[in-house]
């Protein structure tokens, strides 16, 4: 359906995602994690107003939300827990962000599994 169309409902919502995004995080509350960068997996889906026009300034930039993921990974954090917040917290402060929910994994906190954790934040 364009956006154009006459039918097109204004009121719906509109669920933005950025699927496996890897960023290199100084995470962990060992001694020997304190430092060295590890990977993390985000997940991150948006629920947004529908865009009245078919412009980028009508919806969310996801660079812009992944430029935000790496930059929070810089933070030295303990716990994918805080770094799944904080993320979840710079998405809620978009305008048009209505709800985020962050999912971080990190691989190699565990043999053989994944650890992570999942945070839902809305207006």
């Amino acid at each position: 359906m364009a956006l154009d169309d006459p039918f097109f409902d204004r009121g719906m919502t509109i669920h933005v995602t950025i699927s496996g995004l890897q960023v290199a995080a100084d995470i962990g509350v060992y001694a020997h994690e304190h430092g060295r960068a590890q990977p993390l997996v985000v997940d991150i889906l948006l629920a947004i107003d529908a865009p009245a026009h078919d412009a980028l300034q009508e919806t969310i930039d996801y660079q812009r939300v992944a430029d935000d993921a790496h930059a929070l990974a810089l933070r030295r954090t303990a716990l994918i827990e805080t770094y799944a917040m904080r993320l979840a917290e710079r998405c809620i402060a978009h305008p048009r962000v209505q709800r985020a929910e962050v999912r971080v994994s990190k691989p190699g906190a565990l043999r053989g599994g994944l650890a992570g954790a999942r945070v839902s934040l809305a207006r």
